[in-house]
């Protein structure tokens, strides 16, 4: 199983669109103590509440000041910083945020990142959503706090649609 390292924004727009399950379907969810934190300041519920399927995994004392010096450097909150110290230390076949800065450092580090339209469109392209899935998840994810821009939005819905013609088209050969 893949292991996948999450911070605070797609469990958050993942969970308010309804769609926290697709996150399972990526594999292993590690986060470390201080999503965990910014999770249970969101939503008070959240420690009772967290699926099994989450697993919050502990920093050394070390990796913790490493954090802080990301948080120094003015770029990235402590949860954010975690997270990818995090996904340093278990190498995971993707990071997942929907923070840009958080995106640009762990492209920087050679990771493999995503955000929650990512999961989506990762979902439909192995086959955990329908075509019609697919466009509910993308429009119940453009009404949750996630911020997504009409450009964006658009191309994930024509990526949709792309995706879903060409394994139509493979099925008809």
């Amino acid at each position: 199983m893949n292991t996948v390292v999450c911070d605070t924004g797609p469990i958050i727009h993942l969970k308010e669109a309804g769609l926290l399950k697709l996150l399972q379907e990526t594999g292993k969810i590690c986060i470390p103590q201080m999503i965990e934190t910014e999770l249970s300041e969101i939503d008070p519920l959240w420690k009772k509440q967290r699926p099994e399927w989450i697993l919050v995994v502990p920093l050394s004392p070390n990796e913790i000041k490493q954090a802080e010096s990301l948080v120094l450097s003015g770029l990235l909150d402590f949860g954010e910083a975690e997270a990818i110290i995090l996904a340093k230390k278990l190498n995971p076949k993707w990071f997942l945020t929907d923070d840009t800065e958080a995106r640009v450092l762990a492209n920087s580090l050679g990771m493999e990142v995503h955000g929650s339209l990512g999961v989506v469109l990762w979902s439909a392209a192995v086959g955990h959503l329908s075509y019609v899935e697919s466009k509910k998840a993308l429009d119940k994810l453009s009404k949750t706090s996630l911020w997504i821009s009409k450009d964006i939005l658009l191309q994930a819905q024509e990526a949709l649609k792309a995706m879903f013609e060409k394994m139509l088209n493979r099925n008809d050969s």
